[in-house]
């Protein structure tokens, strides 16, 4: 029964409201909003101070130093095949995962700027950034923003990498907000992304107990010393409007004081 008089002004009130059309302002292949949603109140200010960017911003100059010696480059004409001295074995020809274990167990080595092969092998992933659109939507007051498919986003799929400002091991402990901090490496030095000021999309992906998106380690540095980027896979079908969630890991929750509000049965800090 369609809604009627002031009943239906209020169910309309209840509506999402676009904040931005796009958020990424274009950097991405496809457009990124962000939907508020009127029946809770939401932090928008965070908004305001964010930088969006697809990639690593180096201020500290970690990368600039490198040596540019190079390491593993093919000669593949086309399509590499897993024998290639650049594949990890990880990906199919059509470039997704197929062993989700396989891909957790160790870095996944991309080919690089200066293979051969062409720019359709599958072992060009993650490097040519997110190809599935998604949105940033407000959760709930606990959890805060979200993030969810805008399409079906099939199995073993590249959905993004973790962006945000590189910084050493001394600055992340100066810094008094971890929430936004990811681990990564440059070579064999320990350094940490923060996205608390710049990042894409991946910054607001929520955490949950039963994920349904994986974090790989991924290297496409034609650099000896390389870079490993942090990137996210899909852990099974995700369906259109479907949230995507990740596992943040013990190390997050131990500096909080707040329990996890996930609602997956497998719930392992909902009694902090």
């Amino acid at each position: 029964m369609p809604y009627i008089g002031n009943e239906w002004h209020k169910e309309i009130n209840k509506q999402p409201v676009v904040l931005y059309e796009d958020i990424s302002q274009g950097c991405e292949r496809f457009t990124v909003p962000v939907f508020s949603n009127p029946r809770f109140s939401m932090d928008t200010l965070v908004f305001d101070t964010f930088k969006y960017t697809t990639r690593i911003i180096d201020f500290s100059g970690n990368l600039a130093s490198r040596s540019a010696t190079p390491t593993f480059v093919c000669h593949c004409s086309g399509q590499c095949t897993k024998h290639c001295e650049c594949s990890s074995s990880i990906y199919s020809p059509k470039g997704t995962v197929e062993d989700m274990d396989q891909l957790m167990w160790d870095t996944v080595r991309e080919c690089n700027e200066n293979c051969e092969c062409a720019l359709w092998c599958g072992n060009r992933v993650a490097q040519k950034g997110a190809m599935y659109p998604v949105e940033i939507f407000a959760r709930d007051p606990w959890c805060g923003w979200g993030v969810r498919a805008s399409v079906d986003i099939p199995f073993g799929t590249f959905i993004g990498e973790y962006a945000g400002e590189l910084i050493d091991d001394d600055e992340a402990t100066e810094r008094h907000d971890s929430t936004f901090l990811f681990e990564t490496r440059v070579g064999p030095e320990t350094l940490t992304i923060d996205a608390k000021y710049s990042g894409n999309y991946t910054r607001f992906i929520n955490h949950s107990c039963s994920p349904n998106v994986k974090v790989a380690n991924v290297s496409w540095d034609y650099d000896e010393i390389q870079l490993i980027h942090m990137c996210f896979y899909t852990d099974k079908l995700i369906k259109k409007r479907e949230e995507l969630t990740i596992d943040y890991g013990e190390a997050w929750w131990a500096n909080k004081k707040f329990p996890c509000r996930c609602g997956s049965t497998e719930c392992r800090y909902q009694n902090k």
